[in-house]
């Protein structure tokens, strides 16, 4: 009698106990699924928001064409008309002065691009377009026209000058003949003598004619 409900009470417990692992394992999957689900709805919005690759190529071959296009329009539309200015600027490399002249554009030189202007312009370098002012410089291993060179002249104490091309130019012949010099001061005239003023000319000037 009592071992029949020993018995009896034994199917219960085992009873209830499936009935919990049961029911603890049906939890459990549930959640899972859950989070799965979320998981994978996250990731499909984050698939969402990505840029297709075939966007990006088409943006990347768009953004090249507008740069090849704006290069060459720059260089196509640069021509030359009448209101452009042309600083040029010449270096004395030997003094170290310098001399800047700006003029309108040279109605030679409009219609031009930049190739031909340079072409007709040689001896210069482009040093920049700026505002409708082309700016050239160069460089002339000689000094300035403020100097004034004590040279000769044949047998005569000469005065030269070099203009803004570098060319040397006879200013002024003198009285003053070589034959009251000695070969020493003879020749160092033939080298030349450089006078920065025309006080310092004379000075010296004077130092050759006494």
């Amino acid at each position: 009698m009592f071992e029949d409900r020993r018995r009896g009470k034994r199917k219960i417990a085992i009873l209830i106990i499936g009935l919990m692992l049961i029911v603890a394992f049906s939890v459990s999957y549930y959640i899972s699924m859950g989070i799965e689900d979320e998981t994978n709805s996250f990731s499909k919005i984050n698939d969402n928001l990505k840029i297709p690759d075939s966007l990006k190529e088409i943006k990347e071959v768009e953004a090249s064409s507008e740069e090849n296009e704006d290069k060459t329009a720059g260089e196509d539309d640069f021509i030359l008309n009448e209101n452009y200015k042309v600083k040029y600027i010449t270096l004395f490399t030997i003094c170290g002065h310098r001399i800047e002249r700006e003029i309108d554009l040279p109605s030679v030189f409009i219609g031009l691009n930049e190739e031909e202007f340079m072409e007709k312009n040689t001896g210069w370098d482009l040093i920049e377009i700026n505002y409708n002012t082309i700016t050239l410089k160069r460089d002339i291993d000689t000094y300035c026209p403020q100097h004034f060179i004590i040279g000769l002249d044949g047998p005569y104490i000469a005065i030269y000058v070099y203009n803004e091309d570098g060319e040397r130019i006879l200013k002024e012949r003198t009285d003053i003949s070589i034959d009251t010099l000695t070969p020493e001061d003879q020749a160092i005239l033939d080298s030349g003598i450089v006078a920065d003023t025309e006080d310092d000319l004379e000075q010296k000037l004077e130092g050759f004619s006494n």
